[in-house]
């Protein structure tokens, strides 16, 4: 089992490449956590969590607003 995510990341190149696929603020709260990250699981549940907290933050917020008209009767 790898001692770090560097050792991860040099082992499974699956495990850098999702790495390098994720959003910046996820790839930095991964950074400040590599020391708990041995597995590629470990790694996608952290980017998980990472990503839906992220998204909660205020500045997404419109990201999720709904702008459809009320008034529309669907039926």
């Amino acid at each position: 089992m790898p001692n770090s995510l560097q050792d991860l990341f040099s082992k499974d190149q699956d495990a850098y490449a999702f790495f390098q696929s994720l959003p910046m603020f996820v790839q930095d709260h991964i950074k400040r956590q590599a020391h708990r990250i041995q597995t590629k699981e470990e790694l996608s549940g952290m980017a998980h969590n990472a990503a839906r907290e992220g998204l909660q933050l205020e500045q997404y917020a419109p990201m999720f607003e709904d702008e459809t008209d009320s008034d529309i009767d669907l039926q």
